[in-house]
């Protein structure tokens, strides 16, 4: 592809400030600097906008940038700045482990030209210390081919600079020098300070060798008794225990005293650092590389003298060779902290060096030079910005979850007119044709960042584990998320998850946190056994609360249903979101319009005891007259001991011989089934207005079907069943209502509808 052409003009930054929270480069390095730049350009008045993935991302920022305006990732905040003269600051492009997407999909679907901040690449450097782990190694394998296809490099210094483009083979002249600068809360003390007892001679170091920690023990250890008589050399830094213990002893093996002739703090807050460099009488860095060595500037800010090694990109930030020391030679090292300690007039040449250096790494001249840079390179590659398309992502089971929402909602996919990711609980494969990733990669591989929509799909079984988890975790985000619940109860999904333990001692105290977080007292404090579904169902638990009044919007499949849920949150005097009903769609009709040649009664899905299957049995023993041919059939899975205590029941009303009971059925067998079935039945003990895909299936085959749900085109009184069975006339009048109902809602409607709601402003 040929170059493009370089634009004078930079209109606005879309820059990353995810690093701000990372796990490991929030607290110094990267996190501060992707603050320290987001200050710079406010301070220029550059048109920027910063993007956050979640609430904690945007309270840190506002806490070090005070007044700075934040938007959270999202396909619309792209699109709206999708146009020429906007360019991406990918700062996490390096960050070590590599985050999920460091330069995200939407950004590359936007054709956004990319620029990202080079701090370093010291691990492509000593592969053999860094790279020794295979995950690492992986990673960088991703890592290196995705900094090369990037738009420029903006390096943190020159020696970053040359050795990114040796080591990542990245054209040199799209790389530019933008430094880095020093926070306003490192400075000089306001009033002068009394001398610390003892002095102290500071270094901000680390755990790894390439800080070159116990060097600088060995080196202070050479230092004159007489200089360091009446001093103490401090180590600041966070460090593990087997670390400090390697600290410990190269100690003692130099002859120093811990507690006396050194002292490791340990981690220090930023507040505690300022002031511990305030109080210095010198500021030492002995490292053996370093992309910029920001600790030498934030001294020099605090008004302390500051030497460091003469390797790598350290002497670029004071730019006096006689601050400098070989890292390699111990007496070195002692030699120039001696000479920072005794020589008044070498002190001197120091403090100069640092003011000047203060005054030259600035976030503004930061800012500007990236900027400046930007104009001047230009995009790399030609191309225009484009609007990315939009996307919705679908968490759900599988196309062949055992749950039925998993095929339901795989249809339902397929006839979305609107781009979608199948988002696949642990549970079924995917939707057909759809893309795909597995729910629990998400916030790891995966991140929302790409998507319009989110919807979760929910219900209450063990099948729904993995997504309830990852939609919590989503919501605690911050992260829009819709929830279409199939069942307004979560019950099954957290009795799941308490069960899969193995522990019961768990078990109950994960259902206890659950009802404390979702149910008001009351309810909760009359539960004797937080593992009885039976008594939860009874007392009203649906345990919903929690999820439910954190959601941008929900969807459920009746009025009824709606009704619960708004108890379920109010009960937890939080605001109700938006709710909406879409009833269940009906498949593809499949009716004959003719009654079949048999007469048997089919009862579909999960043989369990809240499916009341003695009350079904009942109803059909109490036929009259029975047909010679009748059966009873239970077609799906079943539950416990359900099975056994339906064959004595039928025993005891005379009718075992007419009880068929096939356990789970594949999908031939399962239309066969149907295709058999003279009347459908479906009963439950209790229900919250939940749906059931089984009836609808049975009404688009035209078979009468007999339910307490709230369903469309069904019979809801059992006292019918015996004239549908014995009178072909009612049968026919019964079909053609189950037909029409089941024209009248389809998969598309559906989607439809989904689409429409999600999409709706505000939402």
């Amino acid at each position: 592809m040929a170059e493009a052409a370089p634009t004078t003009e930079v209109t606005h930054l879309l820059v990353d400030a995810r690093p701000v929270e990372h796990p490991t480069a929030r607290q110094r390095g990267i996190g501060r600097y992707v603050t320290g730049l987001i200050a710079g350009l406010g301070e220029i008045q550059a048109r920027f906008t910063v993007l956050v993935d979640h609430g904690l991302q945007a309270a840190t920022l506002a806490e070090a940038v005070p007044g700075v305006a934040v938007a959270r990732w999202s396909p619309q905040e792209i699109r709206r700045h999708a146009q020429p003269g906007t360019w991406y600051v990918a700062t996490q492009l390096m960050l070590h482990p590599i985050p999920a997407d460091p330069i995200p999909a939407v950004i590359t679907d936007a054709g956004l030209p990319v620029a990202a901040v080079m701090y370093d690449v010291i691990p492509h450097r000593y592969p053999e210390h860094y790279f020794v782990d295979p995950f690492a190694r992986r990673l960088a394998q991703v890592r290196t081919p995705l900094a090369r296809t990037v738009d420029a490099l903006l390096a943190i210094s020159r020696f970053a600079a040359d050795t990114a483009a040796d080591e990542l083979d990245y054209p040199p002249d799209r790389i530019a020098v933008i430094g880095a600068g020093v926070e306003a809360r490192f400075q000089p003390a306001a009033q002068p300070r009394p001398p610390a007892k003892p002095a102290t001679v500071v270094a901000v170091t680390g755990g790894d060798p390439r800080k070159n920690t116990e060097g600088l023990l060995r080196a202070w250890a050479r230092v004159p008794a007489s200089v360091r008589a009446s001093r103490q050399l401090v180590i600041v830094a966070a460090h593990a225990p087997s670390v400090a213990r390697a600290w410990r002893d190269a100690a003692a093996a130099a002859g120093l005293e811990v507690g006396v002739d050194v002292v490791f703090t340990g981690a220090v807050s930023d507040d505690d650092l300022v002031t511990c460099l305030q109080h210095a009488e010198l500021a030492v860095m002995p490292s053996l590389e370093e992309g910029f060595g920001l600790p030498v500037l934030e001294a020099a800010a605090c008004g302390v003298p500051a030497i460091c090694s003469r390797v790598s990109s350290l002497p670029e930030v004071l730019n006096l060779d006689e601050a400098t020391f070989d890292p390699h030679d111990t007496a070195s090292i002692s030699t120039a902290i001696t000479q920072a300690l005794t020589d008044h007039d070498h002190r001197e040449r120091l403090l100069t060096a640092g003011r000047q250096a203060v005054q030259r790494w600035q976030w503004r001249n930061v800012a500007q030079a990236t900027l400046d840079s930007l104009s001047t390179l230009g995009p790399r590659w030609s191309q225009e910005p484009r609007r990315p398309a939009e996307r919705m992502a679908v968490l759900a089971p599988g196309a062949t979850s055992p749950s039925g929402i998993g095929p339901y909602t795989a249809q339902v996919l397929e006839a979305l007119t609107v781009a979608v990711d199948h988002l696949v609980d642990t549970s079924g494969d995917t939707a057909p044709g759809a893309p795909h990733h597995n729910v629990r990669t998400v916030g790891r591989s995966l991140s929302m960042s790409r998507y319009d929509h989110v919807v979760a799909v929910l219900g209450s079984s063990h099948h729904h584990i993995a997504t309830a988890q990852v939609t919590s975790q989503l919501l605690d985000t911050g992260q829009p998320v819709h929830l279409w619940l199939h069942e307004a109860s979560l019950v099954g999904v957290h009795l799941g998850l308490a069960h899969a333990s193995g522990v019961e001692t768990w078990a109950r105290d994960w259902m206890h946190q659950r009802l404390a977080a979702s149910e008001p007292w009351p309810r909760r404090g009359a539960i004797t056994d937080p593992l009885d579904a039976d008594d939860l169902h009874r007392r009203g638990v649906t345990l919903l609360g929690e999820l439910a009044a954190r959601a941008a919007s929900i969807i459920v499949s009746t009025q009824v249903a709606a009704a619960t849920v708004r108890r379920a949150i109010t009960d937890l005097e939080a605001p109700l979101p938006p709710i909406t009903v879409i009833p269940l769609a009906f498949p593809p009709v499949t009716a004959t319009g003719r009654p079949p040649g048999g007469h048997d009664v089919v009862s579909l899905g999960w043989l369990a005891p809240n499916k009341a299957p003695e009350v079904i049995l009942e109803a059909f023993a109490s036929i009259d007259p029975l047909p010679p041919d009748a059966r009873l059939v239970f077609a799906g899975p079943v539950q416990g001991d359900t099975a056994t205590d339906l064959h004595r029941r039928a025993l005891m009303l005379g009718i075992a011989d007419r009880l068929v009971i096939t356990g789970r059925l594949d999908a031939q067998a399962y239309a066969a089934t149907i295709a058999g079935a003279r009347v459908g039945v479906q009963w439950r003990r209790r229900h919250q207005g939940e749906q059931s895909a089984a009836v609808n299936d049975l009404v688009a085959a035209g078979v009468p079907t007999f339910t307490n749900l709230p369903s469309a085109g069904t019979l809801h009184s059992l006292d019918q069943l015996a004239g549908v069975m014995n009178d072909d006339d009612l049968w026919r009048e019964a079909s053609a209502a189950a037909v029409a109902a089941a024209q009248s809602w389809t998969v598309d409607h559906v989607a439809q509808a989904v689409a429409a709601w999600v999409r709706a402003p505000g939402r």
